[in-house]
């Protein structure tokens, strides 16, 4: 039972951390509370699923969730920019169309909530193909293959967030996070890099929703709920563990956290918590986070205070 609960943690984690490296972008960057991801997410997987179930391959399918999650982002940003909306409102108004919107795309493709995998397509996908045949059929060994694959997508998304972030744009995107009146009183057009980050931000919350819907076979349009306090909670953990260790990236932390936050819910789990009440749980343990996060944060300004 460790052992399933383990590979189901390495599993589910590794899906999440893309939503974490995302909102790492929109919240800890940019300095935006960007809710739009509860709608970028599903829509992300509706879109795959729909891709897929029309005939193209599922790389395919994962690259039109990503442009579907950088519309959202889009839209969000271009709400808050041009329509001087405020950030949270603008991240409201966009989830809440997009959960009419993922519905919609769903009833198109001739179902309502659920789009059962083995319907879709006889192709290969993310987590059937030859390679996971490699690993047998014992289903505990194909979930190392699976792991594998994961890895190495978030590894690919890590490596090429890190780089732009080294880039001009990547850090004058911080430094509008940082000082937004500073970069504007140089003559810096601040909008343009908060609708970019929220472009990139949505485009992998969009593809980790279409790697979590192969993942578990069916596409759900409530699977977007909480998923902003998963991965707000998540960044939190990442960057509070690795505060004072200077050579991790906050990319590194962000999937860290994922990969801890998604323990304490299998371990609730586990313990034989209803399923039901998954949601509560998520919200109190993000509570949790937030005021223990609040009380080290007080305390360390309290010490250089002191030292001052």
């Amino acid at each position: 039972m460790a052992l399933n609960i383990l590979l189901q943690i390495l599993e589910q984690g590794l899906c999440y951390a893309l939503v974490a490296m995302g909102v790492y972008i929109s919240y800890k960057i940019l300095d935006f509370p960007d809710l739009t991801v509860d709608g970028s997410f599903p829509f992300g997987a509706v879109v795959c699923i729909g891709l897929m179930k029309a005939g193209c391959p599922f790389y395919v399918a994962l690259v039109g969730s990503l442009v579907a999650g950088g519309i959202a982002g889009l839209i969000t940003g271009l709400l808050h920019v041009k329509l001087k909306i405020s950030n949270l409102l603008s991240g409201i108004i966009t989830m809440t169309a997009l959960l009419s919107a993922n519905l919609g795309i769903s009833l198109a493709t001739g179902n309502s909530t659920l789009i059962p995998y083995s319907k879709v397509t006889s192709k290969a996908t993310l987590f059937n193909n030859k390679f996971i045949d490699l690993f047998g059929s014992d289903i505990h060994v194909r979930a190392v293959g699976i792991i594998i694959i994961l890895i190495i997508v978030v590894a690919i998304f890590k490596v090429l967030l890190d780089l732009f972030l080294k880039t001009k744009t990547g850090f004058m995107l911080r430094a509008v996070g940082n000082n937004e009146q500073m970069c504007t009183s140089l003559g810096c057009n601040s909008g343009t890099y908060k609708i970019l980050g929220l472009v990139i931000a949505n485009s992998m919350v969009g593809v980790a929703g279409a790697i979590y819907s192969q993942y578990m076979t069916f596409y759900d349009n409530a699977s977007g709920t909480g998923m902003v306090v998963l991965a707000l909670a998540s960044v939190i953990i990442g960057c509070a563990i690795f505060k004072n260790v200077k050579f991790v990236k906050g990319t590194t932390a962000a999937i860290v956290g994922a990969l801890i936050y998604t323990a304490a819910l299998n371990i609730v789990i586990a313990v034989g918590v209803p399923t039901t009440y998954l949601k509560l749980f998520m919200a109190l343990i993000f509570a949790i986070i937030l005021v223990v996060n609040g009380f080290v944060l007080n305390k360390d300004k309290k010490i250089k205070k002191e030292a001052k």
